[in-house]
């Protein structure tokens, strides 16, 4: 069974599928690694914050003709797909990118795009640059005197979930995760919280929007 490439822009939602699938791939990811001297122990390797963010290349072909090869469902006009990818850089969108039936799936930046045709066919040929994406607000933090006044100002948990729907101020340094943390006492119900809310994306909120706390069995 053919591996499917699959881009999803996560703006508009459409989806396109490579009609033809590519002859290989390669994934780079990791964290960063910093070496440090220990004064009279040598060397060591330090694993460093957050993670890599990897770049990709992909050639591929976009086919004029109905090929024995191509995806079920094909557009045979290449410049459907060309108008997709470069609408989507233009407009600094980024896309859910998947390969079928591997670990691959995360959110990608479209960097590049050259096309062309060759050997009369109108097939077009393709090499998509592209690099992982990731919210500035998926991490946030809290100097020390912020957190101390936060940890001096509120319980870090509820006793008791509430009850009934409450109302709260985001602060500088929130997550919606410790914000379940504290009304739950379970961050993971941090996705839950972003749907009862209409927020699209859990890891981007706002210092001073107001959030609707429900019980939590309203989730």
């Amino acid at each position: 069974m053919l591996r499917k490439y699959i881009f999803k822009n996560n703006v508009t939602g459409q989806e396109v599928v490579l009609p033809v699938t590519p002859g290989s791939f390669q994934i780079d990811r990791g964290v960063p690694v910093e070496t440090v001297d220990l004064h009279g122990f040598g060397e060591y390797a330090m694993a460093g914050a957050g993670m890599q963010l990897f770049s990709e290349t992909l050639e591929f072909m976009l086919p004029r003709h109905d090929y024995p090869f191509n995806q079920p469902g094909t557009n045979l006009d290449p410049y459907y797909y060309i108008e997709f990818f470069q609408l989507t850089s233009d407009r600094r969108q980024t896309c859910r990118f998947v390969i079928s039936d591997t670990p691959t799936i995360c959110d990608v930046l479209l960097e590049n795009l050259q096309y062309g045709e060759r050997d009369g066919t109108n097939d077009v040929y393709c090499v998509l640059t592209m690099h992982r994406w990731r919210p500035l607000g998926a991490v946030r933090t809290v100097g020390a005197a912020a957190g101390a006044a936060a940890a001096a100002g509120q319980p870090r948990t509820n006793d008791t979930p509430p009850t009934a729907q409450q109302s709260y101020t985001i602060r500088r340094g929130d997550t919606l995760s410790s914000i379940c943390r504290k009304f739950y006492g379970d961050a993971n119900l941090y996705p839950k919280l972003a749907a009862f809310n209409g927020i699209a994306n859990p890891n981007m909120i706002y210092d001073g929007h107001t959030l609707k706390i429900p019980p939590k069995d309203k989730l």
